[in-house]
């Protein structure tokens, strides 16, 4: 044992065991070397206080728009961008495209093609990274039929029939920078017209032929790498969470003969890593699994390229430009023309720990643009960053909602929604809030730098002409009089997207309205405290205050409205964003009560904004769901509980005191208040002195209870019944006493 600091002979007492992290610091790293909690974890709904107005959150949101492109957590919560609930299990059919089948996968490494000799253990002697392996395989499966589905759509986009069958053209002198003039080793690919191609008869012949070949003549094999270990050897660059290759170098270079060449796909196993987690919830596990299949969807266009560069024997052959494309990287185009946008995760590492840690995505924003500046590392070493167009040197970013890996994962959004509608149902799902920054490239080192971003909203969206062509789709479907059953589905599926789109809209819009009329309140509230105010001057401030919490109130209606309205549509319940709700409803009712009793307070009627905030506890809560109920109130329900048997029983003292501490709760509600002022009423039915006072009282709390009846929703009717049938009305029945008495209400044994 160390010795004491002061008294170095006696020593010292044992350090406090160390408090555990948090759940968010166990995924997401520590906020600080000390800390036990995430910078990561949101943070709560704000509401005005007395007194100080310092945010101690603030540095954990400073640290959250540095981390999430200017997003807090908390806005992504309300944005239903945070993987904190739990999503419907996939329907997907459990086939695997025989392409990706176990069979495909390494089971050792791949010599004498590449250098690498080794392949990778797994933490705790669980054996090899390999697909053989049955832990790893467990995780592969779901992955694999996510990815073939996927696959099995691609051959109605425009942009993979011309990635197969569009001829090659060279690049103009036009799109060449000075330094690339003469080059004639670069190419694109258009779209073919409409009489060559046309979506509605797209025919997968094309798309199953390059599968065959790649698995049957070349040998397609999968499998897993480490990052910053290139397994094509030490020469090359390691710099990649994921690769695709030919064995180009040794079809070259070695001397042996009757050589085949193949094609490699390695995924780095770090994604694979988090998915043994045994605290991930469906809906962290989903995105992470989508992510993963959309990586390999990504490396299996490069290997259809390679069908027509290095597979031909073409080992210098630079990947193709896309149409206007700026860049030649196959796989982020085939993002762009899938998705409409390319995808990047909210986390990638937890750098406190060296080497940085792997830690899981969090989320995903939807990058609008493509290519920027950020894509030039992603591009072909060989190739050449074109103009005219060139790269966007300006980058938007929108996060996506959870429910889009929840529709990956669903049978009838690739059977009706995508077949229906077409691909790049992602930019639906994404949200209308972004994130803007501005690009730079130094000219001396060619180092991308960027300004500070800017949050925006689109309220139009990127793409106006795709939206509008989808909401005509679906009032066509909406108009037809004759719909087979899939065309049905198909409108129902439209519909239910775009209603969820404006619930959600709407739920953001009054979540921001919210804070905006709640920053307000804080700031008249600080101009109370701070400044000698005339008295016509504090009675406009007291007027202003009230006007802040009647519309900051009536925000609060139309986010739990709004709420109910999402979970109708998509089926889904939201305990992340309704405990938010409840905590900012019980923060504001705090904030009142303690307002009214303050000096700042003075003159001021709140019982109709706790009236309002009592019915919007109930339209939020149902008192018969515990999961629901905060632990403020679950102890309310008790004592009200506990204070009607103590007055049956006759504990007079002990049914005072537990009403006092109701009634002495700054968070008390309508419901409590009215309990406890009925049975302090009875027990002082017998003394004379202050009858009028108390009785007055009692009118004010049958008022509210009649108020609270009339507009509780069922679950809640009972409550009320209970506290007006039981209670109330037998109190109300009770008469002045005739004269003064002198009688303790406590030696009373008469009960109602």
């Amino acid at each position: 044992m160390a010795p004491h600091p002061i008294h170095p002979t006696v020593p010292a007492p044992p350090a406090p065991p160390a408090l555990p992290l948090t759940a968010w610091a166990r995924k997401y790293g520590k906020f600080s070397v000390h800390d036990r909690k995430s910078g990561l974890t949101p943070t709560g709904y704000t509401f005005p206080r007395l007194g100080n107005q310092l945010n101690s959150e603030s540095i954990y949101e400073a640290h959250q728009t540095r981390k999430l492109l200017g997003f807090t957590s908390r806005e992504l919560g309300q944005l239903d961008c945070l993987p904190t609930r739990e999503l419907v299990p996939s329907t997907l059919p459990t086939y695997i495209l025989p392409m990706l089948r176990i069979e495909n996968w390494e089971i050792e490494p791949a010599q004498p093609d590449f250098g690498r000799d080794a392949l990778y253990p797994m933490a705790n002697g669980q054996g090899m990274w390999v697909a053989s392996n049955p832990v790893v395989w467990s995780l592969l499966k779901p992955i694999l039929s996510l990815a073939t589905t996927m696959l099995m759509s691609i051959h109605t986009l425009p942009w993979f029939d011309a990635l197969i069958n569009a001829p090659r053209v060279p690049i103009p002198a036009t799109r060449l920078s000075p330094e690339d003039q003469g080059r004639n080793d670069l190419y694109s690919f258009q779209a073919r017209p409409a009489i060559q191609f046309g979506q509605p008869t797209a025919s997968p012949i094309d798309r199953d032929k390059a599968f065959s070949i790649l698995q049957h003549q070349f040998k397609y094999t999968f499998g897993f790498m480490k990052f910053g270990e290139d397994p094509q050897g030490s020469e090359h660059d390691p710099e990649a969470s994921a690769m695709t290759s030919t064995n180009y170098d040794y079809m070259r270079y070695d001397p042996t003969p009757n050589k085949i060449p193949r094609v490699f796909t390695w995924l780095d196993y770090a994604g694979f890593e988090h998915l043994l987690r045994d605290d991930l919830n469906s809906a962290e596990r989903m995105c992470i699994e989508w992510s993963v299949a959309n990586t390999i969807t990504h490396e299996v266009m490069h290997a259809i390229m390679y069908l027509r560069t290095a597979l031909k024997g073409d080992f210098h052959g630079i990947e193709n430009y896309f149409e206007l494309e700026a860049l030649a990287e196959v796989g982020n185009s085939f993002e762009k023309a899938i998705n409409l946008g390319s995808t990047r995760p909210f986390l990638t590492a937890d750098r406190l720990q060296s080497p940085p840690v792997a830690i899981p995505p969090l989320g995903y924003f939807f990058h609008r643009l493509y290519p920027t500046a950020y894509n030039i590392e992603d591009m072909d070493p060989d190739g050449a960053v074109l103009i005219n167009p060139s790269i966007s040197m300006v980058d938007e970013a929108f996060p996506i909602p959870i429910t889009f890996y929840e529709d990956m994962q669903q049978e009838p959004f690739w059977s009706v929604a995508v077949r229906n509608f077409g691909h790049g149902l992602l930019h639906y799902r994404s949200r209308k809030e972004g994130s803007r920054t501005t690009l730079s490239i130094t000219s001396n080192t060619r180092e991308i730098t960027y300004s500070k971003r800017k949050r925006f909203s689109a309220l139009g969206h990127a793409y106006p002409a795709l939206n509008n062509r989808f909401i005509a789709g679906v009032e066509t479907l909406r108009l037809a009089l004759l719909l087979t059953p899939e065309e049905r589905r198909a409108m129902e599926f439209g519909r239910s997207l775009l209603i969820s789109s404006k619930g959600e809209q709407a739920f953001w819009d009054s979540s921001a309205l919210q804070k905006t009329r709640v920053d307000a309140a804080m700031t008249i509230m600080g101009s109370v405290n701070n400044v000698q105010l005339t008295q016509e001057t504090q009675r406009t401030v007291r007027l202003g205050l009230i006007q802040c919490m009647v519309e900051a109130i009536s925000n609060h209606q139309v986010q739990i409205a709004a709420i109910h309205g999402l979970e109708a549509v998509n089926r889904v319940t939201y305990p992340n964003r309704r405990a938010a709700l409840m905590e900012w409803n019980r923060g504001t009712r705090v904030f009142l009560n303690a307002l009214q009793t303050a000096k700042e307070g003075n003159h001021i009627e709140i019982t109709p904004l706790l009236l309002d905030l009592e019915v919007a506890r109930m339209v939020l809560v149902d008192p018969n769901n515990l999961t629901q109920l905060t632990t403020e109130e679950l102890n309310e329900f008790q004592s009200i509980k506990i204070a009607r048997a103590e007055y049956i029983q006759g504990n007079f003292t002990s049914c005072r005191n537990i009403c006092a501490g109701i009634l002495g709760t700054n968070c008390c509600s309508i419901l409590a208040r009215c309990s406890a002022a009925a049975i302090l009423f009875a027990l002082d039915k017998d003394l004379y002195g202050g009858w009028d006072e108390r009785k007055g009282d009692l009118v004010i709390a049958n008022g509210m209870m009649d108020s609270c009846f009339a507009a509780a929703p069922a679950a809640w009717k009972p409550l009320w019944d209970s506290l007006k049938i039981d209670l109330m009305d037998a109190v109300n029945a009770l008469q002045r006493p005739s004269s003064p008495n002198q009688q303790l209400p406590e030696q009373n044994e008469q009960s109602v």
